[in-house]
């Protein structure tokens, strides 16, 4: 349990580095690893490079407007190329809820850097867990110079390319669709 106090104790100061971010257009921390800007996480989603299709769930789901306001979240953000490897229905209203069901897997509330992970896994000895929005919980630990995301169901992502802050939260780029979709109904 010493880890969720840990972790309770990052979100409440990762809330603060938030307020910051909103100071500046484009910066890139000092680590080189974090870029952060004044936009909100919608418009970051809708900027980014190759994450056009979780941009897209979002919005044709009408969920941009939380991602516009004052609440803070990180987004654990599949690649448009992770999605591509999915065997998801593509049109119609139970594939937009599985696709929606699936992203918020990959949410967790709070604002977190690389660097507050990081620190959190390094505290806890290996890893470090987080509950998602949905009913998942990721799993986070270094395998090498790789952060690595696992799901409640096994399945592993890699932070891939660099993490992105705005004013209500962060994106990190990740290279599979974590497909934990919790108990069965």
């Amino acid at each position: 349990m010493q880890h969720n106090h840990t972790l309770t104790a990052i979100i409440a100061a990762a809330g603060l580095v938030s307020l910051s971010a909103c100071n500046s257009d484009a910066d890139v921390a000092e680590d080189g690893t974090q870029e952060v800007r004044s936009d909100t996480l919608a418009a970051l989603l809708e900027d980014a490079d190759n994450l056009s299709v979780i941009s897209g769930i979002l919005g044709n789901a009408g969920l941009q407007a939380i991602f516009d306001g004052t609440a803070s979240y990180t987004i654990f953000a599949p690649t448009d190329d992770a999605f591509a490897e999915l065997d998801l229905p593509m049109d119609g209203e139970e594939a937009g809820a599985a696709r929606v069901a699936i992203v918020r897997e990959h949410i967790v509330p709070g604002y977190l850097s690389r660097a507050d992970i990081e620190a959190a896994i390094g505290q806890s000895g290996g890893s470090v867990e987080m509950q998602t929005m949905g009913s998942n919980t990721l799993t986070f630990s270094n395998e090498g110079e790789n952060l690595v995301v696992t799901s409640s169901d096994g399945s592993k992502a890699i932070v891939t390319g660099d993490v992105i802050s705005g004013a209500n939260g962060s994106l990190f780029p990740v290279d599979t669709v974590l497909k934990s979709m919790g108990d069965p109904q």
